[in-house]
């Protein structure tokens, strides 16, 4: 990454994982690792899965994937070319599933685009950044509470400073995590991928994809859904994007439940967990 270059931190727990940013990754690792996000709402996992990470950004989930699994299958999906060569890096020093890699995302149609890519928040890099008054008044609020939460002079910085004052501290911090960068990248539809790769299950489809990720539904053909037995996806734009969502799941046979994870910070981000109602009886079946 031409602006950031690659750091190498140690993870709680021991591992070695390369990013450009320590902050941004503890904050992910903290959500998948400590938060448990991805096996909430009856999510489960087997030896054997196929699973799609669609947004896999630096690997982390990838990570905590083989702290579950002794064998799988993944197919790991990042656009972002800088942020998957961190991946790429990532996965070769630690994984022992199957691990298909993809410098790809995934859309209704193959198409090239262009992203904002943020070097230091690479989670955050779009085809849609949030760059609205809203967006910034969200990451300023995160900012800030992470400041208080930390302890030592910032703590007591963000208690003593008057409202104006914290909030400029908090933005200029923001202006400097979010330096915004465009980069061209290639988008596929995931049917294609299913095809070329001969899927036959898909026990988790993982979305993350920070506002696309209804394009990346539109992908998906009518007659490969019913591979699909899990999906926990992030919602974008509010509680009505959300129900959209549920849905669109429910359409395809999904059950559906939702979680709100920072509700007085990020109160348009949700996620969705969609499970097979016939799945548990399934998985017994197949095990």
């Amino acid at each position: 990454m031409a602006d950031a270059p690659l750091l190498t931190m140690t993870l709680p727990g021991g591992a070695m994982f390369e990013t450009p940013c320590v902050e941004n990754t503890q904050i992910i690792h903290d959500e998948i690792f400590v938060g448990k996000v991805y096996e909430d709402c009856g999510i489960d996992y087997s030896d054997g899965d196929t699973i799609l990470d669609v947004g896999a950004n630096l690997g982390l989930f990838v990570l905590w994937l083989n702290s579950r699994l002794s064998r799988g299958t993944i197919h790991a999906f990042e656009p972002v070319p800088a942020i998957f060569a961190g991946l790429e890096r990532n996965v070769n020093r630690h994984n022992r599933l199957k691990v298909h890699l993809h410098n790809l995302g995934a859309s209704a149609r193959d198409e090239q685009v262009d992203f904002t890519f943020y070097p230091l928040t690479s989670s955050s890099s779009s085809r849609y950044p949030l760059d609205s008054a809203e967006a910034h008044a969200d990451s300023r609020r995160f900012i800030l509470r992470k400041l208080a939460d930390g302890g030592g002079w910032r703590s007591l910085a963000v208690r003593l400073l008057p409202g104006p004052a914290r909030q400029a501290w908090a933005e200029s911090i923001r202006r400097h995590y979010q330096r915004p960068e465009k980069v061209s990248c290639h988008l596929i539809r995931l049917s294609d991928v299913i095809d070329a790769h001969r899927l036959t299950r898909i026990d988790l489809l993982k979305v993350d994809v920070e506002g696309a990720e209804f394009e990346c539904l539109e992908g998906i053909e009518a007659r490969h859904w019913p591979l699909v037995r899990q999906v926990v996806i992030e919602v974008h734009d509010g509680e009505d994007a959300c129900t959209r969502m549920e849905q669109i799941l429910g359409a395809h046979g999904f059950a559906t439940e939702r979680r709100h994870p920072s509700p007085d910070v990020f109160h348009r981000h949700y996620l969705v967990y969609a499970r097979r109602p016939q799945s548990a009886a399934a998985r017994a079946g197949r095990e």
